[in-house]
Formats: structure tokens, sequence, C-alpha cells
């Protein structure tokens, strides 16, 4: 594996909204070259091939953004702090990263099973791992995995129906700001829906 230059981080940086535009099969390796400026000799010394050009591509806007998520976990003493932390986490991550988020529904899309298998042992997996104790702490009573799903994946259709919601009787901007939503979400999964 090449030393991360300069370049390196330019290929991924080039990368994520091709990937995200065209999908893994829609995007050549030339089609990156040309985006960065390099040739394709040049491009696959950084990366042997599309698919470990796509996987670091993958991991390098995941880490981008996971990296404050320990930091976040890790400020949170009581059990409403700490789900508040865990859903701003994600609002925040699925809110301010376009290209990540059309990446993932691309891939829901798609259901590449090879490539979903790769992206869940080399992007998710790490994730769930660093938060599969902290939801067990939370809330023993339910299974870790479905909370985790749950939560982003309320968080995440929140924003993939953005431009249906605008035009929904009812819709008010306020609806789209980070604090609303965390509110909203943090207090649907604590209390639920009062059905009284």
């Amino acid at each position: 594996m090449p030393k991360q230059t300069k370049t390196y981080t330019k290929i991924l940086e080039a990368a994520l909204p091709l990937f995200a535009a065209f999908g893994y099969r829609g995007v050549a390796m030339r089609d990156i070259a040309n985006t960065v400026g390099i040739t394709a000799a040049a491009l696959y010394n950084h990366f042997p091939n599309k698919e470990t050009l796509y996987l670091k591509a993958l991991e390098y806007a995941f880490e981008a953004q996971v990296g404050g998520l320990s930091g976040a976990l890790g400020n949170a003493r009581t059990p409403h702090e700490r789900l508040t932390a865990f859903v701003g986490f994600w609002v925040e991550t699925f809110g301010s990263d376009v290209i990540l988020r059309a990446l993932l529904q691309r891939e829901m899309t798609d259901a590449d099973d090879t490539r979903l298998a790769l992206l869940v042992q080399h992007v998710f997996q790490p994730i769930y791992a660093e938060v599969e104790s902290f939801l067990t702490s939370i809330s023993g009573r339910h299974d870790p995995l479905m909370l985790f799903t749950s939560i982003a994946g309320l968080v995440m259709y929140h924003f993939e129906t953005t431009p249906m919601r605008k035009l929904l009787p009812g819709f008010r901007p306020s609806q789209d700001e980070h604090e609303a939503l965390v509110e909203h979400v943090t207090m649907l999964l604590e209390h639920g829906i009062d059905m009284a």
C-alpha cells in the first residue's frame, strides 16, 4: 500500500462524488484519473483496482464523519444525554454529508452482495463494534443491532425524503433544523407514540 500522499487523498476525494452520482459500475478508473488530473497509470500506482479504491474511498468518507463519535458518547453521562449524543451524531453525519448519504442509498439500491459484505466488514462493522455496548447500556431490553439500524434509519430517511416532505401540508422549515430532528427522534425513542 502506498504512503497516503496528497495525491492519494485527492483521488479519494474525487472518487466519492463520482461513485455517489454514478455508482460503482458507472465509474471507470480513467474517469477518476481524469477528474484528479493524473494518468490512469499514476492512479494504479495508488490503488491496484477499482474495488480497492472504492472501499478506501468509503472508509475515508466514514472516518471523516465517525472520528468524533467516541468523544460525543464519552462526554455524555446520563442515558438521555448519551442517546441524544448518539442521535445527534447520526443527524450531523447524514445531514451534513450528502455524498455519504448518496453512496449508502446507491449501495442499498444496487444490493450487490459482494460489495455490501465488504462495506459491512470495512466500514459498518467497526462502527457497530464501537457502539454495541453503548446501545446495550442505554436500553438492555432492546436488541442493539435493531436499535442501531432503527436510529440510523429514522434519521437517514428524514433527509432522504426532504424534497417530498417540503411539498406536504404541515411542512415547516424548522423541521429540517438539526436540533429539532435530534429532539424529535430522541423523544420518539424514549417515549414512543403516546396513544392516549
